[in-house]
């Protein structure tokens, strides 16, 4: 391990049992460098998790970025390297000591998005700074080039496997005495993995005969792991056994957690008894208050768990959500439930937090809560119900979003509800207006009636109903009537900072709109600046701060530096469907005016086809969305189509004529033998190349024109 000083990346890759997380142990006791050590989890394969982690490590390590970067919310949520990763390699880069940074158990991340955090990290690992990685498989990393650099120092499970010198001084120390034809023997059965000789050595020790129990022994490396450590646990008290299966359910555990789960008050003394014998304990912090069980031992101790005990398991997992959930600490309280096969308190979780962690950034957290609880049947409820519909909501899944609206019909009254809304109605209300699926007058019904129904000032809903109702006025283009309740909204302190940030950029529009070019730049400024305090600026649906910004850039001159912002907040956008259709479509709008303005006029036309099809789903209420463009066409000298009926297609006149009459757009399209979409965006010409915005304006004009 001595080469590690003179290799940037080093890596130790090797089955369970191998030691590779006691030799680097060791090797940090000897050289004593400082030191920034992970143990990773499954959890940690949400990218922002991740970073939170790593720099709390690098905090503990007196080498951290600072501990406005690992406090809960503050960490930037996205694939791409953000500032977190940036401030975590420039806290590594102004030590003046070398410092070591070790992931363990990383083939427990197995997403891209985890990966392309560490190869970030890689290839920009300062001088001093080491990385260690810790690893049952080859990682999903690239490392070629390191490789071919001979800057990546790696450590395989040939160059762990014990000696017979090696075996036989393990098996001394734990009192084992074997001849010379015993050690090589065992050493050929185990192939020189440590923890089986380790486990061996435990079961040796004070037995008559060791030599005739190696004779006896039997079965390859599949097989040492659970036929030894039931051994030990045999041959250890009933208090002792029952505690290790007991807690074998933990992850991770403290004495308090110990005390809870198994009704124990000796926990602490048990933990320092198993630490002093090196039972498979590992500790997870310095001061020894966390620890966790090697993973085999704590499988096997599982599996003895459900055999002695048959149930006793979820008894266990129960109190263990307790303890987390008294504590506030709702991700494994949530983990522990679902074990338990409590669904309704995982749920109840879920639904009381799901705002907060969304605020955060930790979307993918509360899906992957609400995948694991599993689908909603009539027993989940209305709340469950809804929580499922806000949450289809923002990652864009319509289908399932009406699907949960459908199933709360019948409840509209029910409330209020855990996350503090009022009701089922206002829930519905604010989706409605908030992301607007079904268009700007559905979105204004919404808005209209969630002001009416979230009046409390110290509800965080408060503050989402009025940047709802500020964000449906100004899509249709009533600018006055949106700043009161947008002004209401981001200076609301209830208010989700997401929430905040929506309403600081709608208004610097408004603003835009209304020609207070000041206040538009100084509110694209303050919606910016919560992004960056927060660790947001690199979600989604953060977008529409860059729309706004970039509109100011713009105003203010700096033309070329207000493309950048754009393009920026357009590429945001484009990573997920989030949120609705709404962010994207008053992007393009900008977008496209500040190209117009700026001559870019290939680039304007580019972003007005786009800003086409994302609209080509709603027919009505378009009229202020409308003007905007036809202002952009005039920037750019297109003719606006205004009164030019004479210019329909043949199969928009088709759909004019039938637009006199009484049937839907879907009763149209199977009329026609055409797809409902096409047949909007047939409507939407039409509306566009007579100069109206409705249904009913249309065919008017079309009858004054004579086309019809």
């Amino acid at each position: 391990m001595r080469a590690v000083r003179d290799h940037p990346v080093t890596l130790i890759a090797a089955p369970v049992g191998y030691g590779k997380t006691i030799l680097t142990a060791q090797w940090l006791e000897e050289t004593r460098p400082r030191a920034a050590w992970l143990s990773l989890d499954p959890d940690e394969n949400d990218p922002r998790r991740l970073r939170a982690h790593v720099a709390a490590a690098l905090e503990r390590a007196d080498s951290g970025p600072g501990t406005e970067l690992t406090t809960p919310g503050m960490i930037d949520d996205t694939a791409a390297p953000g500032p977190t990763l940036s401030a975590i390699v420039d806290s590594l880069a102004v030590t003046d000591e070398d410092i070591v940074v070790v992931l363990d158990d990383f083939h427990v991340i197995t997403g891209a998005e985890g990966h392309a955090q560490v190869e970030h990290l890689v290839e920009h690992l300062p001088p001093r700074a080491h990385l260690v990685i810790l690893t049952r498989a080859d990682p999903g990393l690239r490392l070629g080039r390191l490789r071919a650099s001979g800057d990546l120092l790696e450590i395989r499970a040939d160059d762990l496997a014990f000696t017979c010198d090696e075996a036989e001084t393990v098996l001394a120390r734990e009192g084992a005495m074997l001849d010379e034809d015993s050690t090589r023997r065992l050493m050929g059965r185990t192939e020189g993995w440590p923890a089986g000789l380790y486990l061996a050595g435990l079961s040796l020790a004070g037995r008559d005969d060791p030599d005739a129990f190696v004779r006896d022994f039997s079965g390859g490396n599949r097989f040492i792991g659970d036929y030894l450590v039931e051994e030990v646990l045999a041959r250890h008290s009933d208090e002792l056994r029952t505690f290790i299966e007991s807690v074998s359910v933990l992850d991770r555990f403290s004495a308090g957690l110990c005390d809870h789960v198994t009704g124990s008050t000796r926990s602490g003394a048990i933990l320092r008894e198993l630490e002093r014998t090196n039972l498979f304990l590992v500790p997870l912090d310095d001061a020894r208050h966390w620890y966790r069980f090697h993973r085999l031992f704590s499988a096997v101790a599982r599996t003895e768990l459900d055999l002695r005990r048959p149930g006793e398991a979820r008894v266990l997992q129960a109190r263990a959500a307790e303890w987390f959930s008294r504590r506030g600490n709702v991700d494994e309280a949530v983990r522990h439930s679902i074990a338990a096969g409590d669904t309704e308190t995982a749920s109840l979780l879920v639904e009381v937090h799901w705002l907060h962690y969304v605020d955060a950034g930790r979307i993918a957290t509360v899906l992957a809560w609400l995948d694991a609880i599993g689908p909603l049947n009539e027993a989940s409820g209305p709340a469950a119900s809804m929580t499922a519909a806000w949450l289809a909501a923002l990652v864009g899944d319509e289908a399932a979003l009406h699907a949960a609206l459908v199933s709360l019909e019948a409840v509209r009254e029910h409330g209020p509800l855990p996350d503090g809304s009022r009701s089922v109605e206002s829930a519905t209300a604010m989706i409605a207006a908030l992301f607007g699926y079904d268009g700007p007058d559905d979105m204004m019904r919404g808005a209209e009636r969630a002001v009416a129904l979230e009046t409390d000032r110290y509800s965080p809903f408060y503050a989402v109903a009025n940047a709802a109702m500020g964000h449906a006025a100004y899509v249709q283009g009533d600018l006055e009537r949106a700043l009161t309740p947008l002004v209401n909204a981001w200076r609301n302190d209830r208010a989700p900072v997401i929430i905040q940030v929506l309403a600081l950029a709608i208004e610097s529009l408004v603003q835009d709109e209304l020609g207070e070019t000041t206040r538009a730049g100084e509110r694209a400024d303050a919606a910016m600046a919560l992004l960056e305090s927060h660790g947001l600026r690199g979600v989604p649906q953060a977008s529409l701060a860059f729309t706004a910004r970039g509109r100011a850039l713009a105003v203010a001159g700096d033309v070329e530096q207000a493309l950048a912002v754009l393009a920026k907040g357009l590429s945001l956008r484009r990573e997920s469907p989030a949120h609705g259709p709404w962010g994207m479509v008053h992007h393009l709008v900008v977008h496209a005016r500040v190209a117009a303005e700026a001559g870019h006029t290939e680039l304007a036309r580019r972003l007005l086809d786009e800003l086409d099809s994302q609209l080509a789903r709603f027919t009505d209420g378009l009229g202020a969305v409308d003007a905007r463009v036809v202002d952009i066409r005039r920037l750019l000298h297109e003719p606006d189509d205004v009164g030019a009926g004479q210019d329909l297609t043949d199969r928009e006149l088709d759909v004019l004529r039938i637009l006199q009459g009484s049937m839907s757009l879907q009763e149209i399209s199977d009329e026609l033998y055409l797809s409902a979409n096409t047949v909007k965006t047939h409507a939407r010409a039409i509306y566009r190349k007579l100069g109206v915005h409705a249904r009913e304006e249309a065919v008017v004009a079309g009858r004054q024109q004579g086309l019809i």
